[in-house]
């Protein structure tokens, strides 16, 4: 644990001296004390916060890698399916025009 440095006893003063019953300056201190104390583990580092985010932004490539799959899968079974429809619409056309 590591605490940024406060100093309560001049804290208290200085509340006291505003007109801050003594006991209430005294627990405002300890309280602004216990505020400033931090635990350095759970800081979140750089390096920490590259990392997670190193791991999300390719949790979502994978997934748009995902879906890109899926569009260009859509969009040959579209290409094939309208390569039929014109074939269907040409080739009667073509040999009604010279067939006769």
């Amino acid at each position: 644990m590591a605490a940024i440095a406060f100093d309560t006893l001049q804290f208290a003063r200085r509340l006291m001296a505003a007109g801050v019953p003594e006991k209430q300056a005294e627990t405002q201190a300890e309280l602004m004390a216990e505020a400033f104390v931090y635990n350095l583990d759970s800081l979140a580092t750089k390096d920490f916060i590259e990392a997670s985010l190193d791991a999300r932004f390719a949790r979502q490539d994978a997934h748009i890698d995902v879906q890109l799959a899926e569009i260009r899968g859509s969009s040959r079974l579209i290409y094939w399916m309208l390569a039929v429809v014109i074939a269907g619409t040409v080739i009667p056309s073509l040999t009604s025009l010279f067939g006769n």
